[in-house]
Order: structure tokens, then C-alpha cells, then sequence
């Protein structure tokens, strides 16, 4: 008797999973398949066979405990989930489909998936509860968890490639990304800062507790960032671009312009990925370290993040930059997850990610009583908390070169200029001093670790 073979489509619906991943399991070897007439099909006893042997796996087995999904990785299927917001932890991964290609930090090193970090990874996916206004928009949108807002538009991201393919979808990636599609309000950037959360759009999914909005302008990906209490922390982000269009290569940083939306300043900058790049925060290989040998957790990142294939080099060089710059402009605000890596979707390859978000320095946040007082201190991050301490991480000093800071603090003075926050009689004076004291600091130290290590 003739063996009986099924299309693609047709093995997919057996199956419960798309035909995408028919045809890595029929590259596997899993399932049978062959060239039936010019068209590739798959040998129906296999399908058969493979059904069987998985029996708590695959969508259908496991549609009745939660509503069914596939994690996706632009076009690369990553594991298959469950989930349920009336649970404490929401999604459920029950199969890893491509250990490589989780979420770093989700799975051992034996494929199995650590629930609880998957699910506190689609938790800093969201919105933040501390975004102004945001509790409200929730209720208006009838949702009780903000985990539920980034599952608003598949979950898709302009930060990452990941994504949601719910049950008996037909999707694809090239046709819903928002790197390569518009999306709900991408051409306007003058209305209230959440109105297209809930929508189609990557609004749902950024980060940070500032008020955001993603836009396309001349087909690029674009920012805008407001700001909170003050209005110094946009003007912030244009001193520290000068700053690093001073000392550092172009890429090695991402650029932010001044911009007024409405009646209050804003910033905004480019997309520093594409449609094939994930951003990974550093947070995510400091917890998996494990036991990497260093004489830092500065050295250890370093080297662990050489073992997940960067160039060690490069992400010296890269951190040393940061640290440095940060101790310029006293930025208390480096955590773990404001710095970080690139990795390709399709070759894995991982390079440092450019310098952003470094609103938050120029002692913006001291009180009048601390201005007065001529009180410059600050907590370094993320390798601090004593200033003095973590520039003394720095090993790489080639790159600085001292004269290049001339004139940049009235460079900087110049752009504050157009904060009322940062710009009185009281507070610029006092910004102006504590940057030409840092400026001075940092110049003599790193000087000196210039000439140690040219005679090393």
C-alpha cells in the first residue's frame, strides 16, 4: 500500500503548531518528510508517531489549562506557553521548543525553563505602575495587571523580536512587526502620551517610569520621552549626547534631541535596533553568571559575557566608556537594566549595546536645601555605590583624551538653558560648578591610568 503523506498545512493541523514548526521538525529528522510532486509534504505515520510520544506537549494537549500560545523570536518558534492572569505567575511554559533562543537567564543550561524569571522577564516587558496616569488607563481599559496591557498587540516590541502567537493563528512575522509595519499612532506625537496603549502598538510594551510614545518619522523608529517632576531630565539627555559626541565613536551611543510636545519639553531619539536584534539588559547575565572568575562583578561581567560569544575587549571598552562618562555627569541612575547587549535573533551573536538613557544626573533631583548647601554627591551605579570606587574599575583609557572636554560645560550650560527647572539662580550656578568639578575630577584620573597603563 501507497505511504499516505499530508501537506504542510494539513501536518500542522494535526499537530497543533504552526508549519513553520512542521518544517524544522522535518529538517530535524522528527518527522518524515519528502518532495511529492515538486512540493514538500510529510509522511502521515510520522505525524502519527510524534503525536504520541508527546502527550502533555503541543497546543492541543494543552489548550484545556490555559489560553494556548507559541512564543516567537521574529520567525524562530521558542517555546509553547500557556496563560492565566488569575494566577500568581501567569504564563506557563510547557515545552522549550529552542533553548537558545529563550529569554536569557529562563532556562538552565539543561533547557529547562526557570518559571518564575520567564515570568518576571514578560513583567519589565510592561508598563511600569509608577507611569503617570497609567492606573487609570488601565481601568479604562478594564485590566487589572499591567502584564496584561503587553499582551495588547501580540506582545510585540520595538526593544526586542519576541512575540505571541496565539492558538490556530496564521501569522507571520514580516506582516505585524513594528520594525518593518506601522502601528496604532505612529504618526502622532502631539496627543496624550498613553493613548495608544491597549492598541496596536509598541507603546504597550516600553519600559521606564517617564512618559513614552514610539512614532515613525521618515520610516525610522522614534522615542519620545517626557518628563516627570522636572523639566531638566530632557536637557539632560542632549548634554550627555554632546558629551559623548566629544569622546566616544559614532554607534557607540545612542543620540536624543530637545523637543517641545504641547506646553512641556521632551526628548526623543532612534531605535537603536532592527527587525532581527533583541535588546538584553545586563541584568540578565550578571544573574547567570554563575561562577565566572573575576576580580570584580565589573571583571566578571566581562568575561561571562565573552563566554556567551562578545568580545571581551570591546565590552571593556564599552563599560569603561560608560563609567566614565556616567562619573562625568554624576548619573545615579545606571542600574542593571539601563545598560546591556545586542544579540541577533538568527546568529545569536552578542555585542555591547550603545550608551542610553542618562537623563538622570546633573544633580536633578537635589532638593532646594542640598543646592544651597553645595551639595554634589551622587551614588554611582551599577558597579558603585562610591563614585571613586567604580571609575577605579576602569582599565581602559586609550580612548580619553582630556582636551576634548573644553568648552563643553558651557556647552551644557547652554542646552539647560532651556529647562525653568535647571536654569534659576540658585540651581544653574550650582550645576555649572559641580560639572566643572567633575569635569576637572575625572580629566586628572584618567590621566594618570593613561600614563600607568602606556608604561604598564
Amino acid at each position: 500500500m501507497a505511504e499516505k503523506y499530508l501537506t504542510l498545512g494539513q501536518a500542522a493541523r494535526e499537530l497543533g503548531v504552526t508549519k513553520a514548526r512542521v518544517s524544522q521538525l522535518g529538517s530535524a529528522g522528527t518527522l518524515k518528510t519528502a518532495m511529492v510532486e515538486g512540493r514538500k509534504r510529510v509522511l502521515a505515520d510520522s505525524v502519527r508517531a510524534y503525536a504520541q510520544q508527546r502527550p502533555s506537549c503541543g497546543r492541543v494537549a494543552y489548550a484545556r489549562s490555559g489560553k494556548a500560545l507559541t512564543l516567537m523570536s521574529a520567525d524562530h518558534e521558542v517555546g509553547r506557553l500557556t496563560y492565566d492572569f488569575s494566577r500568581e505567575r501567569p504564563f506557563s511554559v510547557v515545552e522549550v521548543l529552542d533553548p537558545a533562543r529563550m529569554p536569557l537567564g529562563t532556562v538552565t543550561s539543561g533547557g529547562n525553563v526557570k518559571g518564575r524569571e520567564f515570568n518576571g522577564w514578560w513583567f519589565h516587558r510592561s508598563i511600569p505602575d509608577a507611569r503617570p496616569l497609567y492606573l487609570a488607563k488601565r481601568r479604562e481599559l478594564g485590566l487589572g495587571e499591567g502584564e496584561q496591557v503587553s499582551m495588547r498587540g501580540h506582545g510585540l516590541s520595538l526593544s526586542d523580536c519576541y512575540w505571541l502567537l496565539p492558538d490556530g493563528a496564521d501569522l507571520e512575522w514580516s506582516d505585524i512587526n513594528y520594525f518593518a509595519n506601522p502601528f496604532t499612532g505612529c504618526d502622532e506625537v502631539d496627543g496624550p502620551w498613553l493613548a495608544s496603549v491597549g492598541l496596536d502598538s509598541p507603546d504597550n510594551t516600553s519600559e521606564g517610569e517617564l512618559p513614552k510614545r514610539w512614532a515613525i518619522e521618515g520610516g525610522a523608529r522614534v522615542l519620545y520621552k517626557g518628563s516627570g517632576s522636572d523639566d531638566q531630565r530632557p536637557c539632560n539627555e542632549v548634554v550627555a549626547t554632546r558629551l559623548f559626541d566629544r569622546v566616544l565613536m559614532p554607534g557607540s551611543y545612542v543620540p536624543y534631541e530637545l523637543v517641545r510636545l504641547g506646553d512641556g519639553l521632551a526628548c526623543r531619539c532612534p531605535d537603536f535596533l532592527n527587525g532581527r536584534e533583541e535588546y538584553i539588559p545586563a541584568v540578565y547575565l550578571r544573574d547567570s553568571m554563575g561562577a565566572t572568575r573575576g576580580s570584580s562583578t565589573y571583571d566578571r561581567l566581562c568575561r561571562h559575557a565573552a563566554r556567551l560569544g562578545a568580545n571581551e575587549g570591546e565590552v571593556r571598552l564599552r563599560l569603561c566608556e560608560m563609567m566614565v562618562c556616567d562619573s562625568i555627569l554624576a548619573n545615579t541612575d545606571r542600574h542593571w537594566r539601563n545598560f546591556g547587549f545586542i544579540r541577533n535573533v538568527d546568529t545569536l551573536e552578542l555585542r555591547p549595546a550603545p550608551i542610553f538613557d542618562t537623563g538622570n544626573c546633573l544633580w536633578y533631583a537635589k532638593t532646594d536645601g542640598e543646592v544651597a548647601a553645595c551639595d554634589w554627591t551622587f551614588s554611582a551605579r551599577p558597579f558603585g555605590p562610591e563614585p571613586q570606587r567604580q571609575l577605579a574599575l576602569v582599565d581602559r583609557a586609550e580612548w580619553f583624551e582630556p582636551a576634548f572636554l573644553d568648552g563643553f560645560v558651557e556647552e551644557a550650560m547652554a542646552v539647560l538653558a532651556r529647562s525653568a527647572f535647571a536654569s534659576t539662580p540658585e540651581r544653574g550656578p550650582f550645576i555649572e560648578k559641580g560639572l566643572s568639578r567633575r569635569v576637572d575630577a575625572v580629566s586628572s584620573v584618567m590621566e594618570v591610568l593613561a600614563f600607568r597603563q602606556a608604561w604598564g
